[in-house]
């Protein structure tokens, strides 16, 4: 489920592909991927197409996977946001 992308200065960066909210052309041979969970988004040296290819091909196919990283996440939030808290 982990895709690799190198962002725009060459740095790999590991995605999780059900956290992917959207897909932007920037260029001809850019694009900017916005992250769940994220604040910055992540800009790469490749067309959209090429990113959404990669993103599909790592999508689980189960309904159920996605619930439960959606379901992971949210408890990663609240636990984080306990944490700063206390």
């Amino acid at each position: 489920m982990l895709v690799r992308f190198d962002d725009s200065k060459g740095r790999p960066q590991f995605i999780n592909a059900v956290y992917v909210k959207a897909i932007l052309p920037k260029g001809p041979s850019q694009c900017v991927l916005e992250i769940s969970g994220r604040s910055t988004k992540l800009k790469v040296n490749m067309t959209a197409e090429t990113a959404a290819e990669l993103v599909n091909a790592a999508m689980p196919s189960s309904l159920d996977a996605i619930l439960a990283a959606e379901d992971q996440n949210h408890t990663d939030q609240m636990a984080a946001a306990a944490a700063a808290a206390g």
